[in-house]
């Protein structure tokens, strides 16, 4: 399934290898308990699209790909996400400005 139009990375995607599968959520939960490497788009890793990055993102993404929940939601319709909801998170570290 392509990527939303306009945007460059998928909701539940933290790790932005282009497909949603078991080592996103992995990565979320490395990130928060261990230090690991923090997603480069945090809307990216906000599976639930609540404005926060926490456990329950993971579980989100967990329920997608195992239990059949909804997908996670789109990313807002620009680069790296102005996220369409309030609680958009901080946008992408991107060293040439594309992302807003």
């Amino acid at each position: 399934e392509p990527l939303p139009s306009g945007s460059l990375f998928r909701r539940g995607d933290p790790n932005a290898d282009g497909i949603v599968n078991i080592t996103d959520p992995v990565s979320i939960l490395s990130y928060l308990f261990t230090g690991g490497i923090p997603p480069a788009c945090e809307d990216a890793g906000d599976g639930n699209d609540d404005g926060r990055l926490d456990i329950s993102d993971a579980l989100a993404i967990l329920g997608y790909l195992f239990l059949g929940t909804a997908e996670p939601p789109a990313p807002g319709p620009f680069a790296c996400g102005t996220d369409p909801t309030a609680d958009g998170l901080k946008t992408c570290a991107d060293p040439e400005g594309a992302c807003r």
